[in-house]
């Protein structure tokens, strides 16, 4: 990684030039600059930043929705519509095998400016602060995860395993969907995150070798009952293995993590439970809005 100084990029006909507000940094971000097996695809050289806010600077010819003065947030994952493609029809085209991510795939927000094709840029209202508004893009994934790959509604019992930035996002979401939702981490989440949560309302349980097993922590707090839906935000595979223990018949569980090694599990404990194991990614520009 180096810092240089560059030219602005131009934007093309079809494409706004935003002025980074501001960017998060994301775990595929460290990934990506570690070299992890999965991240072939990112280019040898690039800009980092896929967590981006800003303000247009200047706009091409022909991208005549944007003035100067508009703030935006940037689409990470990002696939052309096209009607002949079934991912863009079903409203999933972070699936699409065209897909390319900003930031990965060619330069993204990690800079002074960034140039973006318009279809992949979402307005904000001017009152919704810049350095909030560069949060939409983990928490598009969460809305994905909850709202679109998990079953849960208002009245849900709900287990979140990592109190990270998209567990933290999930339990949030889903608690905007009316559920009751406990979340789970370790002792060294404790100072940053758990105590945090705990101060906006959450309900937190700590796993350990000096703590209860989860499931009866899960039952104390659920008075008794399993949880409907559980969504493994972690990564730990341990995580996704024993989810089935906390989960009531006919329940689910979604993984939204990733994971750095296969996962073992018993699959027959899913079976004999007719738990449903879903996997999201990513998010649609609809979850943006």
């Amino acid at each position: 990684a180096r810092l240089e100084e560059v030219d602005p990029p131009q934007p093309a006909p079809d494409e706004v030039l935003l002025k980074v507000s501001h960017c998060g940094l994301c775990g595929s971000d460290l990934h990506a600059w570690l070299d992890h097996p999965g991240y072939e695809f990112v280019l040898p050289q690039v800009t980092f930043g896929h967590e981006v806010s800003g303000v247009v600077e200047q706009a091409g010819s022909d991208a005549t929705r944007w003035t100067v003065g508009d703030h935006a947030v940037m689409v990470a994952v990002q696939t052309a519509h096209d009607d002949n493609c079934r991912y863009c029809r079903e409203g999933l085209p972070q699936l699409s095998t065209r897909r390319r991510v900003q930031g990965l795939s060619l330069d993204g927000g990690m800079g002074e400016y960034v140039a973006v094709k318009e279809e992949f840029l979402v307005p904000l209202p001017q009152e919704l602060p810049l350095n909030l508004a560069s949060l939409t893009e983990p928490l598009s994934v969460a809305d994905h995860c909850v709202g679109n790959r998990s079953s849960i509604d208002k009245g849900s019992k709900v287990v979140v395993t990592g109190p990270g930035v998209i567990g933290t996002f999930c339990a949030i979401v889903a608690r905007h969907h009316g559920a009751e939702v406990l979340i789970v981490g370790t002792e060294r989440d404790e100072e940053a995150r758990l105590s945090r949560l705990r101060k906006i309302g959450f309900a937190t349980a700590t796993v350990g070798p000096e703590m209860a097993p989860l499931e009866e922590q899960v039952s104390d707090f659920f008075n008794g009952e399993e949880a409907d839906a559980l969504v493994e935000a972690s990564g730990a595979s341990v995580a996704l293995a024993d989810s089935w223990k906390c989960v009531r018949p006919n329940g689910t569980v979604t993984a939204v993590a990733l994971y750095g090694q296969n996962v073992d599990f018993n699959a027959t404990q899913f079976v004999r439970k007719q738990i449903d194991l879903r996997t999201t990614y990513a998010s649609a520009p609809s979850n943006y809005e």
